[in-house]
């Protein structure tokens, strides 16, 4: 009974999480949350069958040859049959979705570019993979 609690308490947690920033309430209006986790805005999905779109700025481009503008006008593989079996999005939707992933991309370059500067400063300006003995 215990664990349960446990387990409840941390969902319901990161359903929270997800629902106090206005970039997941969009991506679980439009369904996306559904298939799809985003674990860079803490979204969990539903039903946990298609990949985190946390990195879709640069993933869809690198599955399937093509801008994420193109993908939603022409959605590829098994995207074709989800997609196509729902409204339409909305250019407007489509922009919003494209913005925030471009912005998630963006975050992540800028959270590692700050990591390799720490890297560079404690090690008196030099990156180091491997040190010596």
């Amino acid at each position: 009974m215990k664990r349960l609690l446990i387990v409840v308490t941390a969902l319901a947690a990161q359903s929270l999480a997800a629902q106090s920033d206005p970039r997941a309430k969009l991506l679980t209006n439009l369904g996306c949350s559904d298939c799809h986790a985003v674990v860079a805005l803490h979204v969990k999905s539903k039903a946990d069958v298609g990949p985190d779109l946390s990195a879709a700025y640069v993933d869809v481009p690198f599955r399937y040859g093509m801008t994420l503008e193109r993908f939603f006008d022409q959605p590829a593989s098994v995207m074709r049959l989800v997609l196509g079996g729902r409204p339409k999005l909305r250019r407007a939707e489509q922009d919003s979705l494209i913005a925030l992933f471009r912005n998630l991309y963006n975050e992540h370059l800028a959270r590692s570019d700050s990591a390799q500067h720490r890297l560079r400063v404690a090690d008196g300006g030099h990156v180091t993979l491997f040190k010596e003995d």
